[in-house]
């Protein structure tokens, strides 16, 4: 198999996530609107209880963590969420391709809007609120935002075997597994606060550790950054492995055809 070969099966999942997102005015709602809502609702909060730098910091970095999480992990959802939507998800498993061909291909279109938004989202947060996100240097946002794009492949590889498994009822854990993700992984408060059934559910999700990594450049704390690293590679790994077998199987029972004309 040559590598330019191997390359057009990873581009053309970025490439039909484009195509579809160009045409769809929405798309400007999830890329402008509701992210400058949910910074710009956090950070006057923070200007309304009066609260200092560090809190800000805290506030901020979880508030930006969830949009670019929630921009990402929806592009790789997208991969089966349109042709489920558009009944033509048989059309998708024709071609020659893995899942991991179908992941990290919309993993790319999903890391460029989500550096779009952070880009956006950081100059706004140091203009409004004072909070520079480069304070620390260059190599902690990169960490942190590999994290988060880290976990966002992982939970749209969860949707993704969810739709072949369950067929359209599950295009609901598009948006519900990120609402898990908020109550359990520290983005607005320090996971210490939580139950400890959820305390042990938290330290179970990379996206704690690389928040927790992050938030310790501005607010100096204790973090463990190489136990979150080592459970994204392990999700993605096994999630990998799961997506495969899914397809197998939705292939077998006939649940591709089912979602499809």
């Amino acid at each position: 198999m040559s590598w330019r070969g191997e390359s057009n099966r990873y581009l053309a999942s970025a490439y039909k996530n484009w195509i579809i997102s160009k045409r769809n005015v929405f798309t400007l709602f999830e890329l402008f609107f509701w992210p400058m809502i949910s910074l710009l609702s956090i950070g006057l909060l923070t200007r309304f209880l009066n609260v200092g730098p560090g809190m800000v910091s805290f506030l901020l970095v979880g508030a930006i963590a969830l949009t670019i999480l929630q921009v990402a992990q929806i592009d790789v959802a997208y991969v089966l969420l349109f042709d489920m939507w558009s009944k033509s998800i048989k059309n998708t498993f024709i071609a020659p391709i893995r899942s991991y061909h179908l992941v990290f291909g919309a993993l790319i279109f999903g890391i460029a809007r989500g550096a779009l938004v952070f880009a956006i989202l950081a100059s706004v947060s140091r203009y409004l609120f004072g909070f520079d996100f480069r304070a620390g240097g260059l190599l902690p946002v990169l960490i942190f935002l590999a994290g988060v794009f880290a976990v966002a492949a992982v939970i749209g590889i969860i949707v993704c075997i969810s739709i072949l498994t369950f067929g359209q009822k599950a295009d609901v854990a598009a948006w519900s597994l990120s609402g898990l993700i908020l109550l359990v992984s520290g983005i607005y408060y320090p996971v210490e606060v939580l139950p400890p059934a959820l305390q042990m559910l938290s330290r179970a999700i990379p996206l704690t550790y690389f928040l927790e990594y992050y938030r310790s450049v501005f607010i100096p704390g204790p973090h463990n950054l190489a136990v979150g690293a080592a459970l994204a590679a392990m999700y993605l790994v096994v999630g990998l492995i799961l997506f495969d077998r899914a397809i197998e199987r939705a292939r077998r029972t006939g649940i591709l055809l089912r979602l499809s004309e």
